[in-house]
């Protein structure tokens, strides 16, 4: 017998079992599989739009939603009998595994998943097969049950209070508001966001997280806490900032997040314990990495990457382990072409293992449109990164470059400004910056270029930045500005030549950029 009010039973035939051993199963067969689907899910929890394309994709996004809506009313009078069983907002769908048992997640499951179930949805139907690929997989491996993690909190972070008459403090928290937001999304932590009539009711366990501003004179003091649900100080941090010094506010701003961001993970660490533990650490840190060149060698994200993998096996960290392989061409660390197939198996590995993750789809995306020169795979795998992270800041710069990559300039430019947007405030903005740059570049647009490289260049030296800031200086007629850009390349690269920008060797995907680069080195004295 159960010993919560429902048994969801998945290995072998579908059923939903009450605590009296009745079986309540829907009897819509798309009720029953967005159960199953919720059950097999990281986190019983999916977006509504994810769900609308894998169980109603034939139809409309309109007739979508409506379906979803309809199902989900269905389901919420058979299984809330006992609590909130199965819940959702205005993006998220989940189920409560306080209130659930899983049968699969149980120690010795084994057996077929959803043995004779299908759906007249082809999108259902690939998701149903990778998933049960993927537990055979894990079945044959003995002691790798990859069973979901469920934090023990949610972290609440309420809107932040801001007393002063100036609109500089409220700007200044709002700024710093978002930047936690994505501290949390950067390390996978659950949030609930403001005080939404959606938003569950904080519990004793969960954590709030409040910004609070005060003006005094022109100095803005900020106060960061974080309290339980029964409003005992947890930790606090307070600094002072001139509101008119956008340097020391940026500073601020990177000092709360990280250390913001190492509270969560030493509060989180209970919940992640062992080896998941130390791959959540690495892979943050791989990550990290990866958004912010130049902040972690390049060897160390394949150290971390491959650290992770060893704890953990996820596909997120195949894919960073093949996008640090990348880099290292990119980055022009390694002279000749890398093995393509040895930085391909990675992706393929990330791709098997975690097929509805954005950042493994962006990822991948680039990998095989900035190596294989594959544009159409690289446009439709960031499409569906955005599809399925559309306020992932990381995600929508990958989409930009396929964009400036398939000659769709103007299209890229929307992308890359709305990357920035999303990453305003968190230390992934330099980059989506310099996304912004190689857009309105190709776009023609050079003052708007130079104008978002100058302020990605203050804060990470990486070399398309750099290369694309001295295309477009030259581009202007600013001669001395191109040419000191020029120096900086070649301090970075002794033996780079016009012959070797013309070369198909050297890292540039279209070819538009590369004869505008080209002629811009030349017309800036590089021989």
């Amino acid at each position: 017998m159960p010993t919560k009010p429902l048994l969801v039973k998945v290995v072998g035939a579908f059923d939903v079992i009450d605590s009296r051993k009745s079986s309540v199963r829907p009897s819509g067969r798309k009720e029953c599989a967005l159960v199953a689907i919720l059950s097999l899910t990281r986190h019983h929890r999916q977006t509504r739009t994810w769900l609308q394309e894998k169980l109603w994709g034939e139809r409309g996004p309109a007739q979508a939603a409506a379906s979803l809506r309809q199902s989900l009313t269905t389901l919420r009078s058979l299984l809330n009998c006992n609590g909130e069983v199965i819940c959702a907002d205005r993006t998220w769908v989940w189920l409560d595994p306080e209130l659930i048992e899983f049968d699969h997640l149980l120690p010795g499951a084994d057996g077929e998943i959803l043995r004779g179930f299908d759906l007249c949805e082809e999108g259902f139907n690939d998701w149903l097969r990778s998933t049960r690929a993927e537990f055979a997989t894990r079945a044959a491996k003995p002691g790798s049950e990859d069973t979901a993690i469920t934090l023990d909190r949610l972290w609440h972070i309420e809107a932040p209070v801001c007393r002063g008459e100036h609109s500089r403090v409220v700007s200044i928290c709002d700024f710093l508001h978002e930047s936690l937001v994505e501290a949390l999304a950067v390390i996978g932590v659950n949030a609930a966001i403001g005080r939404e009539p959606q938003a569950l009711a904080p519990r004793a366990s969960d954590m709030i997280v409040r910004l609070r501003g005060l003006q005094f004179g022109t100095s803005c003091a900020l106060s960061l806490s974080v309290t339980d649900g029964f409003g005992a100080l947890k930790w606090q941090i307070r600094r002072e900032v001139e509101q008119t010094r956008w340097p020391d506010i940026r500073a601020v701003q990177i000092e709360l997040s990280e250390m913001f961001q190492d509270f969560v993970l030493r509060a989180e660490a209970s919940a992640l314990r062992g080896a998941r533990w130390s791959a959540h650490a690495y892979g943050c840190q791989a990550l990290l990495g990866v958004l912010v060149p130049g902040s972690i060698p390049l060897s160390e994200i394949t150290r971390c990457s491959q650290a992770a993998i060893a704890a953990d096996e996820k596909g997120v960290y195949h894919a960073l382990l093949g996008f640090s392989r990348l880099l290292l061409f990119g980055e022009r660390v390694m002279r000749t072409v890398p093995d393509a197939d040895e930085v391909l198996q990675s992706f393929r590995a990330a791709l098997r293992l975690s097929p509805g993750n954005g950042l493994v789809q962006a990822l991948a995306g680039h990998s095989y449109g900035f190596l294989m020169r594959d544009l159409d795979r690289n446009a439709a795998m960031t499409a569906e990164a955005v599809r399925l992270l559309p306020g992932s800041g990381a995600c929508w710069l990958f989409r930009a470059i396929s964009l400036v990559y398939c000659g769709r300039y103007s299209e890229a430019v929307i992308a890359a400004k709305h990357a920035v947007s999303l990453c305003r405030g968190t230390q992934a903005q330099p980059l989506a910056l310099s996304t912004e740059l190689f857009a309105r570049l190709m776009a023609g647009d050079t003052s708007g270029a130079i104008r978002a490289g100058k302020v990605s260049l203050d804060t990470i030296v990486f070399r398309p930045t750099i290369i694309d800031l001295m295309t477009a200086y030259a581009v202007e007629g600013r001669v001395s500005e191109g040419r000191a850009k020029l120096e900086l390349l070649v301090a970075r690269e002794p033996d780079l030549s016009v012959d070797m920008l013309r070369s198909t060797d050297y890292p540039i995907v279209n070819t538009a950029h590369r004869v505008l680069i080209t002629e811009a080195a030349g017309r800036l004295g590089l021989r």
